[in-house]
């Protein structure tokens, strides 16, 4: 069984988080979401998460990973989504068609429905996920690059504020991906170089994952993450992460953990740090793995 928090205590925590993110808190586009999906929100495993953005474009989201229900119905029954055509939404279908699924949310604390989350009870393999007639095009024109680097595809995530798709690779043993590969990658798609210091952080990257959109020919941004406690989580990169390292409120019980990103794109980068809100040991994968809030 997974840890069970009630809403009034999920909305007083998140009101904290956003307060350490220097965020604003609007109940009335958050309050929805909760609500609808309150069975999955009380029992899921749940993260919160933020970016090292400026003030004025930084977010704040929280988003739960569950064995339950869909959450699209419910969604749609309550008008918190809406279909209107878009490939994307041929997706939600084809992809738990084919393999059984498990679902997740993001939402943000002041935009409201951001992400739904799918992932299969066995990786896709890259070529079935070209065969998937929603996939953009431009994932096609990365088909040598996903193949290269992680293959299979363990996670897919659809964005419906952005209009994009987050595909993240296979877990990966900590150090299968090194730090020549990652600077070969951000050459190859000509994103900006990773510092030392980063490398050195990412040596122990346990997956990437890519965004893609349907208007864009050219991958939009890739992302690798590591997971860490608090005693190890690097510190002095950017005030937020170590305000959320140092004060994120927790609802679950023993260690707990953080996962550093490291986000590039062609002109920027940035950083991300999710904390886990319930424990991670807590909910399980049907193959008996323990997920990852990526």
């Amino acid at each position: 069984m997974s840890t069970v928090v009630t809403l009034d205590q999920l909305r007083r925590d998140l009101r904290e988080f956003a307060r350490l993110a220097e965020v604003d808190y609007d109940p009335t586009v958050v309050d929805p979401i909760l609500e609808a999906l309150e069975p999955q929100w009380t029992t899921s495993l749940i993260g919160v998460r933020t970016t090292t953005h400026p003030v004025a474009r930084r977010e704040l989201n929280v988003r739960f990973m569950s064995s339950g229900d869909n959450p699209v119905p419910p969604l749609l029954h309550a008008g918190l989504l809406e279909f209107t055509g878009h490939p994307m939404e041929s997706l939600l279908i084809d992809i738990p068609a084919a393999v059984p699924v498990l679902y997740g949310v993001d939402a943000g604390v002041n935009r409201g429905l951001e992400k739904i989350w799918m992932l299969p009870a066995r990786p896709f393999g890259v070529d079935e996920i070209l065969d998937l007639p929603g996939i953009p095009k431009s994932v096609h024109a990365h088909a040598g690059h996903l193949r290269a680097y992680g293959g299979e595809i363990a996670i897919v995530a659809l964005d419906f504020r952005n209009g994009t798709v987050n595909l993240y690779s296979q877990v990966l043993p900590p150090g299968r991906l090194t730090t020549a590969d990652i600077t070969t990658i951000l050459s190859d798609l000509g994103f900006v170089a990773a510092t030392a210091r980063e490398l050195e952080l990412l040596s122990q990257t346990f997956n990437l994952y890519r965004t893609f959109s349907w208007t864009d020919p050219h991958m939009r941004r890739i992302c690798f993450p590591v997971r860490y406690q608090a005693a190890t989580f690097p510190r002095g990169l950017d005030p937020v992460l170590d305000r959320f390292v140092a004060g994120a409120p927790y609802a679950g019980t023993g260690d707990r953990g953080f996962t550093f990103y490291a986000a590039y794109g062609p002109d920027d980068r940035y950083y991300k740090i999710q904390t886990d809100y319930t424990a991670v040991a807590t909910v399980r994968l049907p193959d008996g793995m323990l997920p990852r809030m990526n």
